[in-house]
């Protein structure tokens, strides 16, 4: 599922109030420029794909939501491109809505950036030159790859090797063999999957 910005709010309010958050907690917000329709709009679109329940008078974040993008589980790398789905941030920003300290994430975005997995570029906003974290092609493709079941992750990576053994300067008999064998664990797996 994708979340735009806005869902991030809501989401992100319901974090910084212990999961929950009520009509007080939405004025008091940076949503409150929204107005009152779009506002129930957007309730009812997080509540319908299962991001918010209703709990009394509170709006709570579902299990389902924590995991998209604050699942201590999931590898901090796979946050931070996640965020950068949704939007181009600041590195403070991306900092803030993980709930991470900003030298991680600072570390952690410069380890993704030397993938090429995340460049920076500068914007203009309020009349002041920004420097944003954006998502890159490959970042793109890791996410991806990454939101595949685990069987299709590695048949993927099996047509990947294969890939990388016919452009090898192996002899051609040791290339045939080996790509037999790649073809053989490959159909195993797609049967395995087509059974299940």
């Amino acid at each position: 599922m994708k979340l735009d910005q806005i869902d991030l709010a809501f989401l992100y309010l319901a974090i910084t109030k212990n999961g929950k958050f009520n009509e007080q907690d939405l004025a008091g917000s940076d949503l409150a420029y929204l107005g009152v329709g779009r506002t129930l709009d957007k309730i009812a679109y997080l509540k319908e794909n299962n991001l918010i329940g209703l709990d009394g008078v509170f709006f709570t974040i579902t299990d389902a939501a924590r995991q998209i993008l604050w699942n201590k589980d999931e590898p901090l790398q796979t946050r931070i491109l996640k965020i950068l789905q949704i939007k181009s941030f600041e590195e403070q920003d991306i900092a803030k809505y993980l709930n991470e300290s900003q030298d991680t994430v600072q570390q952690q975005i410069d380890e993704s950036r030397k993938l090429g997995l995340l460049i920076f570029t500068t914007i203009k906003k309020d009349e002041r030159i920004i420097k944003v974290c954006e998502l890159t092609h490959d970042g793109q493709q890791i996410l991806q790859i990454q939101s595949l079941d685990p069987t299709s992750q590695l048949l993927r990576t099996l047509d990947d090797i294969a890939l990388k053994i016919q452009g090898s300067k192996i002899e051609e008999s040791k290339i045939k063999s080996m790509l037999e064998k790649l073809r053989a664990i490959s159909a195993e797996l797609a049967q395995d999957q087509l059974v299940k």
